[in-house]
């Protein structure tokens, strides 16, 4: 694991800010913002508490190949195209001492290429039968807007030409539970910086690849 060296930040920043506008637009386009490069390794810190997430390998999950990513060595599971990302979603409900399935597919969270302004939405909806008789309501909608471009500082160091996405997640099951959340992510790293209501969490380390 490493921290971004200062000096090259520094010169990497005085380098985009020499750029116009419209290269600006072509050096975003043409960078990669969400790595899911095997071998790869973040770690985030917020406050005394310490998170690690790792790029490790294939898996063959919900019936195609995915990237699995550890959080906290729990495994997520993506598939990447070139419009899109998607994680795997997997929900159940514990009902009378049985696990019901409430949702079991890649669900869109990010399109490609960020764009400001651009805004994108998916909606699972479902009726799920339980205890063999009754039925409820699901329904999972992530709702997701590229809100500006900014120049973000963290302990791992200072990252230009960063998208702020802001999302907002709703889950039906069938209490409604409303999550809003903000992500940073920076070219060629990935996730820098995430805010919730209640939670920030910091880049402080990272390593992209082997």
């Amino acid at each position: 694991m490493r921290s971004s060296p200062g000096l090259r930040l520094s010169l990497g920043l005085c380098s985009l800010l020499a750029l116009s506008c419209s290269d600006m637009i072509l050096y975003r386009s043409g960078e990669d913002y969400f790595p899911l490069v095997n071998g790869s390794e973040w770690k985030y810190t917020c406050g005394d508490d310490t998170s690690y997430v790792e790029v490790a390998g294939d898996s063959f999950v919900g019936g195609r190949t995915a990237t699995v990513v550890l959080v906290d060595y729990s495994p997520d599971y993506w598939y990447r195209e070139p419009t899109q990302a998607r994680r795997f979603f997997c929900r159940t409900k514990n009902v009378g001492g049985f696990e019901d399935t409430l949702e079991a597919r890649y669900g869109l969270v990010y399109m490609f290429p960020f764009v400001e302004g651009d805004s994108w939405q998916e909606t699972f909806e479902d009726t799920i039968i339980i205890l063999g008789t009754d039925t409820i309501s699901y329904y999972h909608r992530l709702k997701a807007v590229v809100a500006d471009i900014e120049d973000i500082s963290v302990p791992a160091g200072t990252f230009g030409q960063c998208y702020r996405l802001d999302f907002t997640e709703e889950i039906h099951d069938p209490d409604v539970d409303t999550m809003r959340y903000s992500e940073w992510l920076a070219p060629g790293v990935g996730l820098v910086k995430r805010t919730t209501d209640t939670r920030e969490e910091q880049l402080a380390e990272y390593r992209i690849g082997p």
